[in-house]
């Protein structure tokens, strides 16, 4: 058996204080890797302007005066994770703080998402770091992804944008040693990109236990009447479709229940059902909390009487759609919410929802429902809801990575 060696993972942002799903997945390869007794190294290129209280030790930023912040010259928004690469791949960017920091013996270059790729494969180059594997952690395809942001945001002039970031996604899948999709409809892309080893590597949640003290506070503080919770990141595809697929008017909930928001995507939902036709009915039927404490969105996800995911597009999957699962309360979804969770679709307390009349059906049914009973202990119910743990996920790959070391995959 190949005895384990050192990781470098290299992302665009930092994980001390994961708080989005990017930051999230990241930290659980890096404890699979750790468990599986391998030494971790984790590097981000992040920009100074958004995560510079919460770094790592191996973590540089990526300042916003950089001449690499500017695409073939020219300022284009929503982009400087693509822009990150070139500037940790060059002389005068990046890399001579990257190469004074890290191990100077490392077995595998894990590059989680495609942002990173053009430093790995500068690290290559490098006789000390030549005969590293190299693994492409992808998230989703990004390319269409950002093209959807892209006209969410009226960002225009963006085709050459679009052609580089499937260029290196494409370059990526084709020549790492192992590729991690997190469905099946990305495994197929990729393999038809010309990956070579393609595995599935889905998502997962971490299990929450919530404490008397916190449920009881929340208890008081929360609707009496069902509600339904919505937890998301302020990532732009939580809340730019979010009354198209709800449809302009919250009436779907009683004037007894709320529409509970949790995250950073909380004032992005209240500016978006503001400057809707019902605005006034909207902001009456939605109880904003913005972000939470670990226990107390423990205690707030453990009352709710369901979930509701607004998903409206894109590759990949999403980590809360695997937190709703795992809670055993109703789910309220589109069909772009369960990729990756297909198989769980069939479950009794899921409502798929493809358009704003369906949703808000499945909204008022679940509302008017008792709640779905507890989970017996060691029924098949109970065994699938744990096969969403991170644990039982990730521990797959660092068996992957050793049998490509054990063949001398590079």
């Amino acid at each position: 058996m190949t005895k384990p060696g050192t990781v470098l993972l290299l992302s665009t942002y930092p994980i001390v204080k994961p708080q989005h799903g990017g930051q999230v997945r990241l930290l659980n390869i890096k404890r699979a890797y750790e468990r599986a007794g391998w030494k971790v190294a984790s590097l981000a290129v992040y920009t100074e302007e958004s995560y510079s209280n919460e770094v790592g030790s191996f973590d540089i930023p990526f300042p916003a005066t950089s001449k690499y912040r500017l695409f073939n010259g020219r300022n284009v928004p929503l982009i400087t994770d693509l822009l990150s690469g070139p500037f940790a791949a060059a002389e005068d960017g990046g890399l001579p703080s990257i190469l004074a920091q890290i191990p100077a013996q490392i077995d595998v270059i894990h590059v989680e998402q495609p942002w990173l790729w053009p430093l790995a494969v500068e690290l290559k180059k490098r006789p000390q770091y030549a005969s590293a594997i190299t693994v492409y952690g992808s998230q989703n395809i990004e390319e269409p992804l950002k093209r959807s942001i892209f006209e969410d945001y009226n960002v225009g002039g963006a085709d050459e944008v679009l052609r580089a970031i499937e260029a290196l996604e494409r370059n990526a899948a084709r020549d790492a040693d192992l590729t991690l999709a997190v469905t099946q409809d990305d495994a197929a892309v990729l393999e038809k990109w010309g990956a070579d080893k393609v595995a599935l590597q889905p998502n997962g949640i971490e299990a929450w236990h919530a404490d008397d003290k916190a449920l009881a506070k929340w208890r008081e503080k929360l609707p009496k009447f069902p509600w339904l919770l919505y937890v998301a990141s302020a990532h732009p595809p939580n809340f730019t479709r979010f009354s198209e697929i709800l449809g302009d008017s919250l009436a779907c909930f009683p004037p007894t229940s709320r529409l509970v928001v949790v995250g950073s995507v909380t004032e992005h939902i209240y500016r978006v059902m503001n400057s809707t036709r019902w605005s006034h009915l909207n902001l009456s039927r939605l109880q904003l909390l913005f972000t939470l404490s670990d226990e107390d969105l423990a205690a707030v996800k453990s009352l709710a009487h369901g979930f509701i995911l607004p998903i409206p597009f894109g590759g990949g999957s999403n980590l809360k759609t695997a937190e709703a699962l795992y809670s055993g309360s109703y789910v309220v979804g589109t069909p772009a919410a369960f990729r990756g969770y297909e198989d769980c679709m069939d479950l009794p307390e899921v409502r798929v929802a493809d358009n704003p009349k369906s949703f808000q059906r499945s909204i008022r049914e679940v509302l008017f429902q008792p709640s779905p009973p507890p989970l017996e202990p060691g029924s098949q119910a109970l065994a699938r809801r744990q096969d969403l743990r991170w644990e039982a996920r990730m521990d797959r790959l660092p068996p992957l990575v050793e049998k490509l070391m054990q063949r001398g995959a590079p």
